[in-house]
């Protein structure tokens, strides 16, 4: 493992203790439109190398 695999694991683990504390207070509605974002963020990622390389 790289140092960048172990920030990514960090991250993502600091991400889910955050959400559960949100929805710990019943919070929940802000957990679901941060993932909202998160996934939108990816799936417009995918898009755009896909389309790069439909482009070559």
């Amino acid at each position: 493992m790289n140092l960048k695999m172990i920030g990514l694991i960090i991250g993502y683990i600091l991400a889910i203790i955050f959400l559960f504390e949100l929805y710990e207070h019943q919070l929940g509605a802000i957990s679901f439109f941060i993932l909202t974002v998160v996934f939108f963020t990816a799936a417009y990622r995918q898009k755009s190398k896909k389309k790069k390389r439909n482009d070559l």
